[in-house]
């Protein structure tokens, strides 16, 4: 899914890059939608004299554009019974992880998600909770969250009450994905950003409006939540080098270290001119999806970091 803003560059990446050893017609590129940017008094912000300023709908727009471009329909035509679904800005994704699938289809649900521990209370990130006595599990955001709510305890665990962070990393079934499409276009919920909007007077603060995807969990009949570890599924890309996390530098660094250890449990060795915390090696996708069948590539030999260890 791109946007406006990033179609024609993102199609000009894969095109640069032979889309990544799969033909150009399993691909399939569509644009999510737009919206009106509004002042807080609720005025619409002009971007021209005669033109109302837009922003993209939220990730959660993936739902309304799957729908109206028919790529729903295109799916069960193809046989797609499940769709694997995950944030573009994680470096560690297990893309259509089998293990992730198995348990879904095996738990016969309609919607599941890998969630990772909260590091600590204060984390910014949002968490799964149950609305209700036997009502859906839904997200909520960090934005939302009270002092209270972000630091209370289960008693019978000694561990944070609200723990499970959503780190979009979801799978659905597509007669469930139908059924959210549908659903979000009847209710328009929308979720309100306060942003810097351009406008004929330069940038205003203004409000975007925007969907989420993990609102399609208010409407599922049926989730599960699959824990994962932090350090071998999830490394964000959210802020520039420079800042002091959840940047490229620091995800680089995540998926070297894992990758490091891949091979040390494989019967490899590392040797290392910098600070082994520093550096590490990484696996080729080609030679190992999640650390498997590296024993004839790593046992006994010896690897210099970095390095690329390739098929």
């Amino acid at each position: 899914m791109t946007s406006p803003f990033t179609d024609d560059v993102t199609r000009k990446f894969f095109e640069s890059r032979k889309y990544f050893g799969l033909e150009a017609d399993q691909v399939t590129f569509f644009q999510q939608g737009t919206l009106p940017c509004v002042s807080d008094d609720g005025r619409f912000i002009m971007e021209t004299p005669y033109k109302v300023a837009k922003a993209p709908d939220g990730n959660g727009g993936v739902y309304a554009a799957l729908k109206s471009k028919k790529l729903l329909d295109d799916m069960s035509s193809r046989g797609v019974k499940y769709v694997d679904c995950y944030g573009v800005d994680n470096v560690l994704v297990r893309v259509a992880d089998p293990t992730f699938l198995g348990y879904f289809i095996e738990k016969g649900v309609s919607s599941a998600a890998k969630v990772v521990r909260k590091a600590y209370p204060q984390e910014n990130v949002g968490v799964f909770v149950q609305r209700g006595r036997g009502g859906p599990l839904s997200v909520v955001e960090y934005s939302e969250m009270d002092a209270a709510m972000t630091t209370e305890i289960n008693q019978s665990t000694g561990r944070l009450r609200y723990c499970w962070s959503n780190v979009c990393l979801h799978m659905f079934s597509l007669e469930f994905l139908n059924q959210v499409a549908n659903s979000l276009e009847k209710d328009s919920v929308y979720h309100l950003a306060q942003k810097k909007i351009p406008s004929i007077h330069g940038y205003t603060m203004g409000l975007k409006l925007e969907q989420f995807i993990f609102d399609a969990f208010n409407y599922s009949p049926s989730t599960t939540l699959f824990e994962v570890l932090r350090e071998e599924e999830f490394a964000p890309v959210k802020n520039a080098n420079g800042s002091a996390y959840d940047t490229p530098d620091s995800a680089k660094l995540m998926l070297l270290r894992l990758h490091s250890r891949w091979v040390v449990a494989a019967g490899g060795f590392l040797t290392h001119s910098v600070p082994l915390y520093m550096t590490g090696v990484e696996v080729s996708p080609l030679s190992s999806y999640a650390g498997e069948n590296l024993e004839a590539i790593c046992r006994g030999r010896t690897f210099h970091a970095p390095s690329e260890i390739s098929f």
